[in-house]
């Protein structure tokens, strides 16, 4: 079955034709697009259809999208994006039969279905539970523009149901001096502090910020001579030899380990928590980063016994979001 997927996010959006298939899924034609450069989604999905349909009547669609939504029409309200997406207006525009969509996040959820042992790296814990095994509640989150959140929970008859959240929204929680600092200073910034705030690329760029103008590091020069929509890279590539961007990293780094710790807590996640988004295969590959997301991760008191034993698995597939949605495509 043929079906266009997107992965709208509050940077990029990503479409694809995607064929699936007995549990299996090819990606046919892909195209990415920066959201600040758009209006809206109707123009780029008409122009994808145009170029790689070749006259061919257009397939039903699911779009991820990062906000929360509510019915079909004009139903996406999303904090990171300068636009709605509005399921109706799609398909009027762009000649669609069905437009679903989804939560990025439920899309995140729904394409680890279709993962395999390579698309996945291990960091601590135990046996991941499989996706169809019942009794095994699972959880993903992903820092990356923002922060986001999905729970893959067991029913009685075997089947499993996903439930988006917009758990990065809740009340950022510091759990040390440094932390406690930081908190107060993002809060003269902005008032209510969301995990969000910390815990994203953005989030990145704020703690390096508080270390150089609030605890008085040194500033780092390759950091500083570029915009701060384009600085998390660079601290990210300058930890190793840069005071600043180190601390900086591994503050995001317990911060991320201790979130991922209280959203398995939650539900209690015995069949693994998974992290997706840009930011942890490029951090968390680094076994030092590892080792410290592990210690944060395990680090809660009473329950660190509970904690040892549950996975946690980086999706390393960059592709998640549009397998995830092309497999709800075909379910609904």
């Amino acid at each position: 079955m043929l079906v266009l997927a997107g992965d709208v996010g509050g940077t990029n959006a990503r479409l694809a034709l995607v064929e699936v298939a007995a549990g299996r899924a090819v990606l046919r034609a892909r195209a990415q697009v920066a959201v600040a450069e758009q209006a809206g989604l109707e123009g780029p999905v008409s122009s994808f259809l145009g170029v790689h349909l070749g006259g061919a009547p257009a397939p039903r669609a699911c779009i991820g999208v990062a906000g929360t939504i509510i019915g079909r029409a004009a139903s996406v309200a999303g904090v990171n994006m300068p636009w709605t997406v509005d399921a109706e207006a799609l398909e009027r525009a762009c000649g669609l039969p069905r437009v679903d969509l989804i939560n990025d996040f439920h899309a995140a959820a729904r394409g680890i279905e279709l993962l395999g042992p390579a698309d996945v790296l291990p960091i601590g814990g135990g046996e991941v539970g499989r996706p169809g095994e019942p009794g095994h509640p699972q959880a993903i989150l992903g820092a990356g523009t923002g922060l986001g959140q999905a729970f893959i929970l067991p029913l009685p008859d075997g089947r499993r149901v996903i439930v988006p959240t917009e758990g990065g929204h809740r009340d950022f929680a510091p759990r040390n001096p440094l932390e406690d600092r930081l908190l107060a200073w993002l809060r003269g910034h902005y008032g209510r502090v969301s995990t969000e705030r910390v815990l994203s690329g953005p989030g990145l760029v704020s703690i390096y910020r508080f270390l150089v103008d609030a605890e008085q590091l040194p500033a780092c020069e390759p950091v500083e001579a570029v915009a701060p929509a384009e600085q998390g890279p660079v601290i990210t590539a300058m930890a190793g030899s840069h005071p600043a961007c180190m601390i900086a990293l591994d503050v995001f780094v317990d911060v991320y380990g201790a979130e991922a710790g209280n959203v398995a807590l939650t539900v209690l996640a015995t069949g693994g928590v998974y992290l997706a988004g840009g930011i942890a295969p490029t951090v968390l590959a680094q076994p030092a980063s590892a080792t410290r997301f592990r210690r944060t991760f395990e680090d809660k008191g009473r329950l660190r016994g509970l904690l040892e034993t549950i996975p946690v698995r980086v999706i390393t597939n960059p592709d998640l979001g549009l397998l995830g949605a092309a497999r709800e495509a075909t379910l609904a």
